[in-house]
């Protein structure tokens, strides 16, 4: 190397990128704050014009960033995600194998839209439901769920950091390049070939060898966990949801539920009425149920037999009318404790309305040693401190209910996101309406993508302070903060001098043992930086080696940004990190299950790149 190549300005951006990897190594300050250091720092230094230095909170990248966060958080709150994820459930049934095969296909497709982390983040709720009713630990699903996730963020040019901000890279790194050709944007589903391969060489990985290379977990019982189990054993009632039909020949229709409850056992309860396309949840007591009307109930089957046969009433031993409503990412058995700074201590329970004034079912009242429930009964307890309500709503409602100070709400793990299921179909038009823009090529990525954002706030799929509060604002001033420095490397000579080194330490080397290299250098450097960090700085170098060696641009940039996500072999990609304490990971399973993992990635990024270019 000569030494005269190292001008004062390429040892001021190599001195920078080396303060950049410290810092993201030692964690000692946050990435978003290094970001902001770099920023400062090269403002200070002059490598970067005035003119471009906060391009990057502009650009096509941050934009398109923002939008597909609150598009996201929009398809969420609308409860698209949840009904998905509550097919899961339905038709996985208690097999290992087929509930992960259906958890990584959610994974995978979700993350290409939503994010590696938001997606593992969304499925991290549905694994501790799987494992309350099946036995099946964490760390079976957990991680290919995550793997998944990484993968299946390459499905689209939006679905991982490196890949949003690569179009801005290369357009920063070719505006720098003059007399060199320019080439257009890389497509929305440009990738996808790519994504969907790596995506199902991650199952068929999964499939065939995750009974082997997972951490070996017994499955044990935890039925005892669940709440029903749970209601059983401390209220003595419940264990079971059946449905109602009511034919015209029943003896009981067009009766008020009030009068059904005379009738009823004490352990039976009707949670829901169904009539017509009118759902009632809880339902009131003056509701006239007619004929064709469903009743959801809870208790005995045995006893709901008893009763149905007796009133002529048909009976179903499961629910289905209200399968998606009363299904329990929408609504369950809670608890709640009368404190002694209550005011409605002395007050009796009927005086209070439960189901009009809060939404809400009490089921039974737990008292020292004695537990009160039936119908009547619980209409004349008078409520104590100390009282313990056993309550079924939907979680709407409790959501509202934690706030009543005369009430601590004992149950805590229910979904608080509150759905939005009225709106599911304006997130789903507008969710199509911004990629089908972006397909047709009549707008940007940022602007297709902002429209869809705009349209969910304005249609109320999303209030304006939720989307707000969707965005990673940290991530936003990350990938803000570290755009100069990509521009620096190229500006101040970093890139130019870095590619000849590299050709000239491996010369002779074919066009796919370079990329394969720069993707190894990639895969080390976010390994321990950030995946975003390492493609900022290895862009500019990539294009510059393309030049160098008659190589296509987007080629090489391509290869930087999707290794910069080949981060299998140790948690520290945030999806890996997310997951490694509920899944009880440790690092040695990380290696195990991701050295394999990784080189596929990179033999098959190769190949494909090769294919496409």
């Amino acid at each position: 190397m000569d030494i005269s190549a190292l001008t004062p300005d390429i040892f001021l951006v190599l001195s920078i990128i080396l303060v950049t990897v410290v810092l993201f190594v030692t964690e000692f300050v946050r990435a978003d704050v290094v970001a902001c250091l770099v920023l400062v720092l090269l403002g200070l230094t002059h490598l970067v014009p005035d003119d471009r230095l906060f391009a990057g909170f502009s650009s096509e990248a941050v934009i398109s960033l923002i939008a597909i966060m609150i598009i996201g958080a929009g398809l969420e709150r609308a409860g698209i995600v949840a009904r998905v994820t509550d097919y899961i459930l339905r038709y996985g049934g208690s097999s290992e194998n087929k509930i992960r095969v259906l958890l990584m296909m959610v994974s995978g497709l979700f993350s290409g839209f939503l994010r590696s982390v938001g997606t593992v983040a969304l499925l991290l709720p549905v694994t501790t439901r799987i494992r309350r009713s099946t036995g099946i630990a964490k760390g079976r699903l957990l991680m290919p769920i995550s793997f998944c996730a990484i993968l299946g963020s390459t499905l689209t040019m939006v679905g991982t950091g490196p890949l949003i901000i690569l179009n801005s890279l290369l357009s920063n790194s070719m505006f720098f390049l003059e007399g060199q050709l320019e080439y257009p944007p890389i497509g929305l589903f440009a990738v996808f070939p790519l994504g969907v391969l790596l995506l199902l060489t991650g199952m068929a990985y999964f499939i065939f060898f995750g009974k082997w290379l997972l951490p070996n977990i017994e499955r044990k019982s935890l039925k005892n966990l669940d709440s029903r189990d749970y209601f059983k054993r401390v209220y003595g009632i419940g264990s079971d949801f059946f449905e109602f039909r009511v034919p015209p020949s029943s003896s009981l229709a067009d009766n008020t539920l009030s009068q059904w409850e005379m009738l009823l056992p004490s352990e039976i309860f009707i949670i829901g009425i169904k009539m017509g396309n009118s759902i009632l949840t809880p339902p009131l007591r003056t509701t006239n149920i007619k004929v064709g009307a469903v009743l959801a109930c809870f208790g005995p089957k045995s006893q709901g037999e008893v009763f149905a046969k007796r009133y002529g009433i048909r009976m179903s031993p499961y629910l289905t009318a209200f399968g998606e409503t009363l299904s329990p990412l929408n609504a369950g058995l809670c608890e709640a404790v009368i404190p002694p700074s209550s005011k409605l201590i002395g007050t009796d329970l009927k005086e209070l309305h439960m189901r009009r004034q809060y939404g809400i079912q009490v089921l039974a009242v737990h008292r020292g040693q004695k537990v009160t429930q039936g119908h009547g009964e619980l209409n004349d307890i008078t409520l104590k401190a100390g009282d313990t309500l056993g309550m079924f709503c939907n979680w709407r409602a409790l959501s509202s209910f934690e706030k009543n100070p005369d009430f601590i709400v004992a149950t805590t793990d229910y979904p608080k996101e509150i759905y939005q299921h009225d709106k599911t179909g304006y997130a789903i038009f507008f969710f199509l309406l911004s990629i089908g823009l972006v397909i047709a090529g009549v707008l940007s990525v940022s602007i297709g993508l902002m429209v869809g954002a705009v349209g969910m706030i304005f249609s109320g799929v999303i209030s304006i302070d939720d989307a707000y509060d969707a965005v990673s604002w940290k991530t936003v001033f990350l990938i803000a903060g570290l755009i100069p420095l990509g521009i620096a490397v190229q500006t101040s000579g970093t890139s130019d001098l870095i590619a000849s080194l590299f050709l000239e330490y491996f010369p002779g080397v074919p066009e796919w043992g370079l990329l394969f290299l720069l993707g190894v250098v990639s895969t080390v450097f976010s390994l321990f930086t950030t995946n975003v960090g390492a493609t900022v700085i290895l862009v500019p170098l990539a294009v510059q080696l393309a030049i160098n060696n008659l190589g296509n641009p987007q080629a090489y940039a391509l290869m930087v940004a999707i290794a910069s996500s080949n981060s299998f072999i140790l948690p520290t990609h945030q999806a890996n990190a997310l997951i490694s304490g509920p899944g009880r990971y440790r690092v040695v399973d990380f290696v195990k299950v991701g050295g394999v993992m990784s080189i596929l990635y990179l033999i098959e990024v190769v190949a494909m790149i090769q294919l496409m270019y």
